[in-house]
């Protein structure tokens, strides 16, 4: 390790490459197009400094990062050889998890469902005694003789049966989402949706999204798995042999 890092001074290959940066630049911004073989030779020479400046930082920058990149490769083996099996006998664990909870939670709705039908046949119930009510108390102000002292204490009950059914039937679907507490503390654990988009038509996709960066980067990578095997390009992409130093 560099003895200038402990005393806030760069290391010699870092204090190096900046001076080589620095006169790299001063010729970048002197000359600004290369017109002539002499500045071609100036420009190949810089090239060949920096790369060499390169090499060497590189160099040094793995000398020193090596040996704690070993440590930690071994320190990551260590755990990674415990973590995984842990990590995938959990992943086994929740999806037992998730069955059962789905299951309890399609029992619920089941149950919460029956018990909201029988509220509503029982409020209809009370509508229906309700208006049998209003109906004799009417008839009995033209002088019908009715038991309206009856209907009315049959349309009170026919409410407070239906009240009390719309009451257990709220909780019901109240209590239909599972929730797994645990003596560790903590938020309880129930289930949550997770958007998943599936591609149905590819063609219709691309035409309305467009060849993005993205998708050009993918399709570009699949081309070239496509090539390693069929030894040949897909339709639609082609190579082209760009020349450079």
């Amino acid at each position: 390790m560099h003895a200038d890092i402990g005393h806030n001074r760069p290391p010699a290959d870092i204090a190096a490459a900046r001076e080589a940066m620095n006169a790299l630049q001063h010729f970048l911004q002197e000359t600004p197009a290369i017109l002539s073989p002499s500045e071609a030779r100036e420009a190949n020479e810089f090239a060949a400094r920096t790369e060499r400046t390169l090499k060497d930082m590189e160099a040094c920058r793995k000398e020193q990062t090596e040996p704690h990149n070993l440590a930690l490769q071994g320190i990551n083996a260590l755990y990674r050889a415990v973590r995984q099996p842990l990590e995938r006998a959990l992943d086994e664990l929740l999806k037992r998890l998730t069955v059962y909870v789905d299951r309890e939670e399609k029992k619920r709705q089941a149950e919460a469902d029956r018990l909201a039908e029988e509220a509503a046949a029982l409020e209809a119930a009370a509508r229906a005694a309700e208006a049998a009510e209003k109906e004799a108390i009417a008839n009995a102000a033209l002088g019908e003789t009715t038991d309206v002292a009856g209907l009315i204490e049959d349309a009170d009950t026919a409410f407070d049966d239906f009240a009390m059914a719309a009451r257990q039937a709220a909780v019901a679907q109240r209590d239909v989402p599972v929730r797994l507490r645990s003596v560790l503390g903590g938020r309880a654990r129930t289930l949550h949706s997770t958007e998943i988009l599936h591609v149905t038509d590819a063609h219709a996709a691309l035409t309305e999204l467009g060849i993005t960066e993205a998708i050009r980067t993918a399709i570009l990578s699949s081309a070239r798995a496509y090539r390693k095997i069929n030894g040949r390009l897909p339709a639609g992409v082609v190579a082209e042999k760009v020349r450079s130093l």
